[in-house]
C-alpha cells in the first residue's frame, strides 16, 4: 500500500491532482454505471406492464368469463309466487316451466317416547348413562369419553358429517330426538347404549319416514329428495304446496341489465389497459438528462435531483417493440370478427361497440342503446362474440377467427406475460408491483454482466490511482532530496 503525502516539497495539492486525473480514467465506469441504471429502470417499466396485465387477466377477463357474466339468464315468477322461487343460472336454456307441488320433502326422524328424565345438558353424561361403549348412527361410530358432558355429546353427533343427523334433547323430560339432514325416504339407523338411556331404542320410539318432493313439471310427474334441485339450468326451490288449480310459472330469458353491464365491464378494462401500454410506448424521452452520477448528487437538492430524475426515467419504454406487438394484437383481435361453429359471423359493432377517432388510439366505445337492441334480436350475440372458444387451439396462445374475445385477450395477454418473463423476469402471475425480478431472463443476465464489470472497473481504478499516488510520491521524495542538497551546497 502507498502512502499518500501531501505536497509539502512541491508546493501541489497531490490529493486534488489526483482526483481531477481520476475523473477523466474514471468516465467509462461512469457511462457503465449510468448505462445499469438505465436498465433497471426499463426493468422496472416492464414489471409496471406486467403487473397490469396480470390484473387484467385475472381480475378483470377470468370475472367476464363466468356464464353468470356473459350469459346471464333471469327467472320471472308469475301465478301462484309463494310455492316456488327460482333463480337461473348461466347455463340455463331459456323457456317456460309450469310448476305445481303436491308435497314437500321430509327428512325421516325419530323421537324417544321416554327419556331420561329431567337433566341439565351441562350435566356429565356419565349421569345418565355410565359407560363409554361408542354410539353408531347411520353406520358412523361416535366416541363417548369420560368427560363428556350431556351437551358434548348431542354436539359430537351434530358435528358428525357422515351420520348426517340433527340431535335435540329436552333437559325437561330427557327425551332426544334424531333427524336426518337430508330429505327423502332415506331409512335413519341408529344403535348404543347410551342413545337408549335417552329413549332411543327400538320399540321406545315414534319414527316418520322422509317423503321426496312430489311436484309437476310441464304436465310431467316429477319427485324429488329435496325442495331445492336445479332443472333445465334453473335453481328451483320449492316452499309449500300448491293450492288445487294453480301453477307456477317460471319463465327464463336474458338478463340484459346484467349483459350490458358486463360488456361496459370489458369495454372499461380493454381501455384501461391499453391506455397504460399506450402512455409506455408514447412517453416522452429526455436524452440529454442521464441518471445523476453520487457526485452531481452532491450539488443537487432532494427536490432537484427528483425533477432530474422524473426526466431521466420517462421514456424508458417508448416505442418499445413488445408492447406495440401487444397493443397491434389486442387492436386487431378487436377488429376481427368471430366466427361461430355454424359458419356465421359476429363482430363488435353489431353489439354497439365502435373505436373512436385517430387520437384516441384504439380505445372502444359502447352504445348500451344499440346493445339492448341487438339483445332483443339475438339474445345470445354476447355469449357468442364474448364467450367462444376454438377446443383445438385451447392449449396455445395463438387465437384463431372461432376464440371469443375473451378467449382472445387472454391468449394475447399470456403471450405477452411470457414474453416480458424472458426479456425482463417479471413474473408471469403476480399483480404486485414490487415482485422480485426471475434471475434466468435476457436483462437479467444484461445486469450481471454489467456488475461484474463495475466490479472490474474498480478494482482497476484503485490500481491507476495507487499509481499516480506512487509517482507523486517519487517525485516529492526527489524534490526533497533536491532540496536538501541544495541546502547543503548553500551552507558551503
Amino acid at each position: 500500500m502507498v502512502t499518500r503525502i501531501t505536497g509539502l516539497a512541491s508546493g501541489m495539492d497531490i490529493d486534488a491532482t489526483v482526483t481531477k486525473l481520476m475523473k477523466a480514467e474514471k468516465a467509462p465506469l461512469t457511462k457503465l454505471t449510468q448505462d445499469k441504471q438505465l436498465v433497471e429502470w426499463k426493468r422496472e417499466g416492464y414489471r409496471d406492464v406486467s403487473t397490469k396485465l396480470v390484473s387484467f387477466l385475472n381480475d378483470k377477463l377470468n370475472n367476464l368469463s363466468l356464464s353468470s357474466s356473459i350469459n346471464a339468464q333471469k327467472a320471472t315468477i308469475t301465478g301462484n309466487s309463494t310455492a316456488v322461487s327460482a333463480t337461473a343460472t348461466g347455463s340455463a336454456s331459456g323457456g317456460v316451466l309450469n310448476i305445481s307441488v303436491q308435497g314437500l320433502a321430509s327428512a325421516t326422524n325419530v323421537t324417544s317416547n321416554t327419556g331420561a328424565g329431567a337433566h341439565a345438558g351441562t350435566e356429565a353424561l356419565s349421569n345418565v348413562y355410565s359407560g363409554t361403549d361408542p354410539v353408531v348412527i347411520n353406520g358412523q361410530t361416535i366416541n363417548i369419553e369420560p368427560t363428556d358432558t350431556i351437551n358434548s355429546f348431542i354436539q359430537k353427533i351434530n358435528s358428525n358429517k357422515d351420520a348426517g343427523v340433527t340431535a335435540v334433547f329436552d333437559p325437561n323430560s330427557g327425551k332426544m330426538s334424531l333427524t336426518n339432514k337430508a330429505t327423502g325416504n332415506s331409512p335413519l339407523t341408529f344403535s348404543g347404549a347410551a342413545l337408549e338411556a335417552f329413549g332411543i331404542k327400538d320399540g321406545n320410539v315414534t319414527s316418520n319416514l322422509g317423503k321426496d318432493a312430489e311436484l309437476t313439471v310441464n304436465g310431467l310427474a316429477i319427485t324429488q329428495k329435496s325442495n331445492s334441485f336445479s332443472m333445465n339450468g334453473v335453481d328451483i326451490t320449492l316452499n309449500a304446496v300448491t293450492p288445487a288449480g294453480q301453477t307456477t310459472q317460471v319463465s327464463v330469458t336474458p338478463d340484459t341489465d346484467t349483459l350490458v353491464k358486463s360488456v361496459q365491464n370489458f369495454v372499461d378494462a380493454y381501455n384501461d389497459v391499453l391506455s397504460m401500454l399506450n402512455s409506455k410506448v408514447g412517453e416522452e424521452r429526455y436524452k440529454k438528462y442521464a441518471p445523476l452520477t453520487d457526485e452531481q448528487k452532491k450539488d443537487l437538492s432532494d427536490d432537484e435531483q427528483k425533477l432530474w430524475n422524473t426526466k431521466a426515467k420517462s421514456g424508458m419504454l417508448k416505442g418499445d417493440d413488445m408492447l406495440q406487438q401487444t397493443i397491434s394484437t389486442m387492436r386487431t383481435a378487436m377488429i376481427q370478427g368471430v366466427t361461430l361453429s355454424d359458419g356465421s359471423k359476429v363482430n363488435f359493432a353489431q353489439l354497439g361497440i365502435t373505436t373512436g377517432t385517430y387520437e384516441t388510439r384504439g380505445k372502444l366505445s359502447l352504445d348500451t342503446e344499440k346493445l339492448k337492441t341487438a339483445l332483443a334480436k339475438d339474445p345470445n350475440i354476447v355469449n357468442n362474440f364474448f364467450g367462444a372458444q376454438d377446443s383445438v387451439a385451447s392449449s396455445t396462445n395463438k387465437y384463431t377467427d372461432q376464440d371469443g374475445m375473451l378467449s382472445r385477450m387472454k391468449k394475447i395477454t399470456k403471450s405477452s406475460l411470457e414474453s416480458l418473463a424472458s426479456t425482463a423476469g417479471t413474473s408471469r402471475v403476480s399483480s404486485d408491483a414490487n415482485s422480485t425480478f426471475l434471475v434466468n431472463s435476457l436483462m437479467g443476465t444484461q445486469l450481471t454482466g454489467m456488475e461484474r464489470r463495475i466490479s472490474d472497473w474498480n478494482s482497476r481504478l484503485n490500481t491507476i490511482e495507487t499509481n499516480y499516488y506512487k509517482k507523486f510520491t517519487a517525485m516529492e521524495s526527489a524534490i526533497s532530496r533536491y532540496n536538501n542538497q541544495s541546502t547543503s551546497l548553500s551552507s558551503f
